[in-house]
């Protein structure tokens, strides 16, 4: 009994904490616009991305979720770009993989101001 508490305790705290590991400004090294992701302990829950540079603000729609990755669906309505992005963090970077106007990976870095 003892030791199913603290296997239950052990894996609670790494599920609470699983979600803000994707909390931060991220960038990449190919476009102007920065990715903000809003998280709790529990859920991912705000992306947008913005660029002061082109003056331009889209947000994502969160479609799925959980510890260790997450799907997002961008419509851009200045010139109908639509994609599915999934996110997934590997050795400090968030991978972003892109399926839809456009197809491939993107690797993002956390900003840290």
């Amino acid at each position: 009994m003892k030791t199913t508490i603290i296997t239950l305790l052990l894996f609670l705290s790494i599920s609470i904490n699983a979600q803000s590991q994707f909390q931060g400004t991220w960038q990449s090294e190919t476009s102007s616009f920065k990715t903000i992701i809003i998280a709790s302990e529990y859920a991912i829950l705000k992306v947008f991305n913005y660029s002061f540079e082109e003056n331009h603000y889209i947000e994502e729609d969160i479609i799925e979720q959980d510890d260790n990755k997450f799907i997002t669906f961008l419509y851009n309505p200045i010139n109908g770009y639509e994609v599915t992005i999934n996110y997934y963090i590997k050795n400090n970077q968030l991978i972003s993989s892109y399926n839809g106007d456009f197809n491939g990976t993107i690797i993002l870095y956390k900003k840290f101001c």
